[in-house]
């Protein structure tokens, strides 16, 4: 299955509610460990990217970081915008393709959250992706990439499951691609009896890998954890936390 270029179009619209299935206590956990694992401190830059509707963003731009956003779907940054002003925050966004983002040595940590790493069609795409971060961080910063654990995937694989976000019922059926490790999905929103589909691929990766990858970027010091406790990765841990550092 080939990755239309414009593949979210739609999709984006159908997906909305599902992020706000994650429970704004996790989130808040979650921002916690950024602070905890990204050296975060008020007045510090990050770069969260994609922000998507700031379930991250939000929690740190509340503990006096200076948060940009970045996302490729300006309805989700327009949502991010009223969330910080509603809670008279102030957080910068961007509309822009992750790949194509030019800062230049700007942010002091960045984090690529919930999965948002694999959706490109070319390999070299998704390896851009951490390129990128790694020229806008200032030297000694840090960057996180948080995402589902292919050895995890494997021990529990689910060709097909169910699962309910406010109004919407999702279905989603996937097939696994061992020669590419693509995950190709179908996603099935169904609301007031209409259904909506959406299907496109997702390479999945081990921690060995994005190790590899991250060196190739420019990292150093990777690191790897499998939990916001710190619990080192293995196939029980479905996600993973993989750190970088850009050296001084």
């Amino acid at each position: 299955m080939k990755t239309k270029p414009d593949w979210w179009n739609g999709f984006d619209v159908s997906f909305r509610p599902v992020l706000d299935i994650v429970p704004v206590k996790q989130n808040n956990a979650m921002a916690r460990y950024l602070i905890k694992k990204l050296g975060l401190r008020p007045g510090k830059r990050f770069l969260d990217c994609p922000s998507g509707p700031g379930r991250i963003s939000i929690p740190l731009a509340k503990k006096g970081i200076r948060v940009t956003g970045v996302d490729l779907i300006q309805s989700y940054l327009d949502d991010l915008q009223r969330k910080a002003l509603k809670r008279k925050l102030k957080v910068e966004t961007i509309c822009c393709d992750m790949r194509k983002i030019d800062f230049n040595s700007e942010f002091d940590a960045a984090a690529n959250i919930w999965t948002s790493l694999g959706y490109f069609e070319k390999e070299s795409d998704n390896l851009l992706v951490l390129r990128r971060a790694w020229q806008a961080l200032k030297p000694g910063g840090k960057f996180m990439v948080h995402l589902v654990n292919r050895d995890w995937i494997m021990a529990n694989f689910a060709p097909q499951h169910w699962f309910q976000s406010k109004d919407v019922h999702v279905m989603v059926e996937n097939k696994f691609d061992y020669a590419t490790s693509l995950m190709n999905g179908k996603w099935s929103f169904v609301k007031d009896g209409k259904i909506t589909s959406h299907s496109f691929p997702l390479r999945i990766y081990t921690y060995h890998e994005l190790r590899g990858m991250f060196a190739k970027a420019g990292f150093s010091d990777i690191q790897g954890f499998g939990s916001i406790e710190d619990e080192p990765i293995s196939r029980d841990k479905r996600m993973m936390f993989v750190i970088g550092t850009k050296q001084k």
